[in-house]
């Protein structure tokens, strides 16, 4: 009699369990999940901050990249370095979901400048924009700011950049001396500065 009751309350527990495993899941269904972009090995659409308008694919390999350039065609280089300085992600389009913003350095050869653009990527890996350069801020009064790449964050929606401007004393050479915080918020269109 016990060893009935005991295959009896065996059998019920399996109907029970299988039961529980065929219901359909409660709640809203999960959301799918992109693949994490390596950053440093990745491809941009690259402007070199505006040098080549129309742009250029840089595909970065543990963070650098030489893509060649028709010398023949102003600006007449030869080709580009470009390398991805720094990294930060937090939510900066308001939809939830971790965007990355990466600062990149391009160098067009022969030269000796390097001029800065910062990409912000949905958490899709769509552009999302480019922040203004640095020629178009206010402070570029003797040379553009130059990105601090341990001075950039995501903070409450807003992109945080650490920069270092040009005083009156400083010289291409000597680098810039003051130092300066910039934010920006996406407006759904592009990134506006936020006042300190």
């Amino acid at each position: 009699m016990s060893l009935s009751r005991s295959r009896a309350v065996v059998v019920l527990a399996g109907v029970l369990l299988s039961g529980c495993a065929a219901a359909p899941p409660t709640g809203g269904a999960a959301a799918p999940t992109a693949a994490a972009v390596d950053w440093r090995n990745t491809t941009y659409q690259v402007t070199c901050d505006g040098i080549v308008p129309e742009g250029f694919a840089a595909t970065v390999v543990d963070g650098r990249a030489r893509v060649p350039a028709d010398a023949s065609l102003p600006p007449h280089y030869d080709h580009y370095d470009v390398s991805v300085t720094a990294t930060a992600s937090g939510d900066v389009d308001g939809d939830g979901a971790p965007d990355a913003v990466v600062a990149l350095d391009c160098s067009p050869q022969p030269s000796n400048g390097i001029v800065q653009e910062v990409q912000v990527l949905s958490s899709t890996g769509r552009l999302l924009g480019t922040l203004p350069s640095p020629r178009s801020m206010p402070e570029s009064v003797l040379l553009p700011p130059v990105y601090d790449r341990a001075g950039l964050s995501v903070q409450d929606g807003e992109i945080v950049a650490a920069m270092m401007a040009y005083g009156p004393d400083d010289n291409h050479a000597s680098g810039p001396s003051v130092p300066l915080t910039v934010r920006w918020r996406f407006d759904g269109q592009g990134f506006v500065r936020v006042s300190p």
